[in-house]
């Protein structure tokens, strides 16, 4: 089964449990929605701001904006596949 390292799922956690102000206001894109995320199977995805303040783990589709997943856990997003873009 494909996973990530365990150094990218380190970084992850760090990123999102200490709201990274970097990684949650920067795009390559020029638009920014929140902490850029990307998945096992190739998607992208991000969390926004305010719900990484408030512990809440919503995956966003990147292009549509549209509400992917919610993750009970910061660990459960992590086991399902996403880790913080780099």
């Amino acid at each position: 089964m494909k996973c990530w390292s365990e150094e990218q799922k380190a970084l992850t956690r760090t990123i999102i449990r200490n709201v990274d102000i970097v990684a949650f206001s920067f795009s390559l894109t020029g638009i920014n929605k929140g902490c850029t995320l990307d998945h096992l199977d190739g998607r992208f995805g991000y969390i926004k701001l305010e719900d990484a303040l408030s512990d809440c783990f919503r995956v966003y589709e990147y292009e549509h904006d549209s509400l992917q997943a919610t993750y009970e856990t910061l660990e459960l997003l992590i086991e399902d596949g996403w880790k913080v873009s780099t």
